[in-house]
């Protein structure tokens, strides 16, 4: 579920009427009027109502806190492509409607988010950031792994034109793998330049 985890308010004083007093022995009795010679009144707690007012402009910051702690894609054991909770970066149910970042330093990266997420915290500039930041970091690791696969690729058509004995049939793959473009690895350098000093 999208925010942080709930909290309650508790008053500091006792309803009125309801006031305890405890005797010496611990043992707690409604609040009542002792009699002559037996000592004075008990004094009765004041109510004192939350104030709402202040709480609520703590809800901004409960949820950065919150959104902080969340885990990266590698983490979370989700099912769906480069994601988390809250966002997948592939359109897969629950997360069927399309954003694209516009808050984080590389922008236009499509994700995809559910019904709530929409409802609670489209609007949430602060949240959407923090979510938007990790979109940003879930896709760079996508593109990642996008390119190892790629150079892998065309690594292994180099190995396998190297075991050719027809000479025809070696420059036909050696031609192939020389063709083959590492376009996952072009737009990773790209869209986040300088971050590793990445050459492809």
């Amino acid at each position: 579920n999208m925010g942080g985890p709930g909290f309650r308010v508790y008053s500091t004083g006792f309803g009125p009427g309801g006031g305890m007093q405890f005797n010496q022995q611990g043992r707690r009795r409604p609040q009542q009027q002792q009699r002559a010679g037996g000592g004075g009144r008990a004094q009765q707690g004041q109510n004192q109502p939350p104030t709402w007012q202040g709480l609520v402009q703590f809800i901004p910051l409960l949820i950065l806190f919150v959104l902080s702690f969340m885990s990266s894609p590698d983490e979370s054991g989700t099912t769906h492509t480069g994601g988390s909770q809250y966002f997948s970066l592939t359109r897969s149910p629950p997360y069927v409607h399309m954003l694209e970042t516009r808050l984080a330093t590389v922008k236009d990266i499509p994700y995809y988010v559910t019904d709530k997420f929409l409802r609670s915290y489209k609007r949430d500039r602060y949240a959407l950031a923090q979510v938007e930041r990790m979109v940003e970091r879930s896709y760079e690791q996508y593109l990642e792994k996008e390119c190892a696969t790629q150079r892998q690729y065309r690594l292994q058509l180099e190995k396998k034109a190297g075991r050719m004995a027809d000479a025809r049939e070696r420059q036909k793959i050696q031609e192939k793998a020389r063709d083959f473009e590492l376009t996952r690895c072009a737009e990773l350098t790209d869209l986040y330049p300088g971050r590793s000093g990445r050459r492809y």
